[in-house]
């Protein structure tokens, strides 16, 4: 934390808005999940509570300091006995930064966040809180713009005073107890065991944990077991191995507790249990609806491309479903269509917080055709959709292979994505590769690296491949769009066979509609149909 300088960050730090609240709890009350679309400080000046922050559960209490970002899912609850009081300070900033001669617009980084060390009551601190609390109560002008500069000395006193911290306080009590459930709940945890952990006796600790949690820590400790064994039931699907994962040697007594607290058993949970699924990767949807189901919730190509191509049945579900962002958290969307279970790839940094929607299962990638939809079709009880899909894929891929041979003979080709830095090269070991090459039968120019998934390439490295046939698409951003301009008002360009024959092709969405099976059928289909097939 002592790497950045605080009072540089704040510097260049610019409010849009302030507003301070003070709130008083009543027994039991209870704030449901929201996902926050601003920073928050919140101080607790009285009571106590508890508080989930993505996942992460806190023991709240008098002097308890938090800083809250934007996208954190946070939801909590009151004390029975001793209702909490806070004071909440919302704002929205930016952060401006120079580059060379120009000035940019940034979401800064605070530099902490979640729960601090530090406290409200330490003196500084509370003065300034005292102080802004006093300016929200004007209505001058003046006093609104005093409030910034006052935020911005509180925020810079609390960033030093976290920084000063020579180590952060240990977990204690209920919360380093349930830290330690959260993280080994597939061991053989024992009751007492937690209890001295948290400094209690056992039987104070089973019942301060049912106070709070309202279930037994045997409960909790089973729940956290049943929501890992769902994601891993669509992931493997093979009993024993889940079984063992999620802590029981016997995968029969594991399936008689899952039918118990489930109602089914588990290889017939996702069959009956998951009617709303949402996809959190591209081409899942594209699986889902190749097997007849309907995705609650799927990724939009719209920033991802500059025009799209329509394949009927996928574009019937894009009008049908919601559409989440593809560079934001979607958090807030994803709780609207209340989904069973959520799908996501392996090919993307895991979000844990999504655990906290539904249990989120993460498939392993493959760009072998019909793998994963096989994989998919088994454990949702889909096998005769897939094999369906898979005679016709593999009928039209033999005939369309048969006839570029024919047509052309042994032919070159190459993807190429133009991106708002670079100009990129894709090999064989990608979706486009294994459409280009391996379904079409066409090849890689002799110098590209056969090991390399893709590579980065400048203008004046284009002459180095030369294919005969190229496929082109372009990001949908302007840098991309000018970088494209470059690419084919150049000399480098026209130089190329392919650029010379007109033996070049819009590949605008084939990228990513080659991820998923019914898109892949109609990405075969349509560069068949650009080589003249």
């Amino acid at each position: 934390m002592s790497n950045p300088d605080p009072l540089r960050l704040l510097d260049k730090l610019l409010f849009t808005t302030i507003r301070m609240y003070g709130y008083q709890g009543k027994t039991g009350d209870v704030l449901r999940k929201k996902t926050l679309h601003t920073y928050a400080l919140c101080s607790v000046t009285r009571g106590k509570g508890i508080l989930t922050i993505n996942g992460s559960l806190y023991q709240v209490g008098k002097g308890d300091l938090f800083v809250l970002l934007p996208g954190m899912i946070i939801e909590g609850k009151s004390h029975s006995v001793e209702p909490i009081q806070y004071t909440l300070i919302l704002f929205s900033c930016v952060q401006l930064s120079r580059h060379k001669s120009d000035w940019r617009v940034e979401q800064p980084d605070l530099l902490v966040q979640g729960r601090l060390t530090v406290s409200c009551d330490a003196p500084p601190i509370k003065g300034l809180l005292d102080q802004l609390m006093d300016l929200n109560k004007s209505r001058l002008a003046q006093d609104k713009a005093a409030m910034k500069y006052m935020l911005s000395r509180l925020l810079l006193l609390v960033i030093q005073m976290e920084d000063r911290q020579e180590e952060k306080q240990d977990e204690v009590g209920m919360e380093r107890a349930l830290g330690y459930m959260n993280e080994n709940y597939m061991k053989d945890i024992k009751i007492d065991q937690l209890a001295r952990m948290a400094g209690f006796s056992t039987n104070h600790f089973t019942k301060s944990f049912k106070h709070q949690m309202n279930m037994t820590p045997t409960e909790y400790l089973l729940k956290q077991r049943i929501a890992r064994a769902k994601q891993l039931l669509f992931a493997s699907g093979k009993m024993k191995e889940v079984a063992q994962q999620v802590g029981y040697k016997d995968e029969h007594y594991f399936s008689r507790v899952f039918k118990k607290a489930e109602g089914v058993a588990p290889t017939f949970y996702v069959k009956n249990k998951c009617h709303r699924i949402a996809t959190l990767y591209y081409g899942l949807d594209d699986h889902l609806i190749t097997l007849g189901l309907k995705p609650v919730a799927a990724l939009s190509y719209a920033e991802r491309v500059s025009h799209m191509y329509p394949v009927p049945v996928l574009s019937k579900h894009n009008q049908e479903g919601l559409l989440l962002d593809s560079f934001k958290p979607n958090y807030e969307k994803l709780m609207r269509t209340k989904p069973d279970l959520m799908l996501t790839s392996d090919r993307l940094e895991q979000d844990e917080a999504l655990n906290q929607i539904a249990p989120t299962t993460v498939l392993k990638h493959s760009n072998h055709y019909g793998s994963m939809l096989e994989h998919i079709a088994k454990i949702l009880g889909r096998e005769q959709q897939a094999a369906v899909w898979m005679d016709k894929y593999a009928e039209c891929r033999g005939t369309l292979k048969e006839k570029i041979s024919a047509r052309w003979g042994k032919q070159t080709a190459i993807f190429i994505r133009v991106r708002p830095n670079f100009y990129r090269i894709y090999g064989s070991l990608n979706q486009t590769g294994y459409l280009l090459y391996d379904d079409l039968g066409l090849t890689l120019p002799s110098g590209f690296p056969e090991q390399e998934w893709a590579v980065d390439i400048r203008l004046n490295d284009l002459h180095l491949f030369n294919p005969n046939h190229i496929f082109l698409m372009a990001d949908p951003t302007e840098a991309a769009r000018k970088r494209l301009q470059e690419l084919l008002y150049s000399e480098q360009w026209a130089a190329l066979d392919a650029v010379r024959h007109h033996r070049v092709y819009d590949a605008s969405d084939l990228l990513f509609k080659t991820l998923g099976p019914t898109g892949r059928m109609w990405a075969m289909k349509h560069a068949a149909a650009q080589l003249g097939i």
